[in-house]
């Protein structure tokens, strides 16, 4: 077997954020700029993000850092 190859239109950075809701890198990066959140609790109003099972939430934090510049 060889390496697989993506498919047509597929991001492979584009992973998961928040698999409980379904949300996306790319979307949950332009939803927290769009809005302008800047706290995982604004976030969680927004999106319903990180409210599940919490997995994401050093993942939820490390974005909203990495967006805000913290």
């Amino acid at each position: 077997m060889g390496t697989p190859t993506p498919r047509a239109g597929f991001d492979a950075a584009d992973t998961w954020v928040c698999a409980c809701r379904h949300i996306r890198r790319q979307a949950f990066i332009e939803t927290v700029k769009q809005q302008q959140l800047t706290t995982i609790d604004a976030v969680r109003q927004v999106t319903a993000i990180n409210t599940s099972c919490g997995i994401c939430y050093e993942t939820v934090q490390s974005l909203l850092d990495e967006i805000n510049g913290s």
